[in-house]
């Protein structure tokens, strides 16, 4: 058994791996502070803990000193590779590509063997392009909805939002104006991203793919088929577990 960890910026997700099969376990939010006591409920302990972490050194300090109190196992904080098995990346620097974005696109991969686009919204809005034969194009960052949100009300005087919210028509007050406008902002860009992949997926079949805590309103806007899988992370950490012992 196996314990995968997905550290983002603003929750940790966790799983348990055993025998192919995925058991989604506790949630935390990334910025308290952290005893994962949760963990200690678990019936055996891991034989390894695999971890993607894109929220800075204190917090992967503290879950690897709770991995070794709790079990005894050195946490493996993993890193992206220009290649693993067939899978690939065209990225300049490997190394600076997002843990978490490497892992969902080759989740993504691994599920469907044919060119796949994942789009995960959470605090960044990321799109991530991987062609039939698993290369990793790369992609695009953008600010989520509610780093957008907070950067007009925190950068103006006179502008306030506590929420986005659904609009209908065009908005006629100032909460559902900044709503409409950052909505509008994704749509336009999922618009653009997929303009992009009928040139360069070379006419393939895309799967898409939605993941993070925003991807529930997505699949509501989106107007073509998409996979919600808000595991990919840790199923990329599963595949990187199994082929690097």
């Amino acid at each position: 058994m196996w314990l995968l960890v997905d550290i983002g910026n603003t929750r940790i997700k966790s799983a348990l791996w055993s025998d192919g099969e995925l058991e989604p376990g506790a949630i935390f939010p990334s910025h308290a502070p952290h005893s994962f006591a949760a963990w200690s409920q678990l019936a055996a302990a891991p034989a390894r803990v695999l971890v993607s972490n894109v929220a800075g050194g204190d917090i992967a300090g503290s879950l690897a000193q709770a991995a070794f109190s709790l079990w005894g196992v050195e946490a493996e904080f993993v890193q992206p590779r220009a290649q693993l098995g067939e899978f690939s990346t065209r990225y300049r620097e490997p190394a600076r590509l997002g843990v978490d974005r490497w892992l969902a696109a080759l989740a993504a991969w691994q599920a469907c063997r044919g060119a796949c686009c994942v789009i995960d919204m959470g605090t960044a809005l990321t799109a991530d392009i991987v062609t039939a034969a698993g290369e990793h194009l790369g992609g695009l960052i953008a600010p989520g909805l509610e780093l957008m949100r907070t950067s007009l009300t925190r950068g103006t005087a006179q502008l306030e939002s506590e929420r986005i919210e659904p609009v209908a028509g065009f908005a006629d007050n100032t909460a559902d104006a900044i709503s409409l406008g950052c909505w509008s902002a994704v749509a336009g860009l999922l618009g653009e991203v997929r303009a992009r992949l009928a040139q360069d997926a070379a006419g393939s079949d895309v799967t898409w793919f939605l993941s993070g805590g925003g991807a529930p309103a997505l699949a509501r806007m989106v107007g073509w088929p998409c996979r919600e899988d808000p595991w990919l992370v840790l199923r990329g950490l599963a595949t990187v577990g199994a082929c690097v012992p």
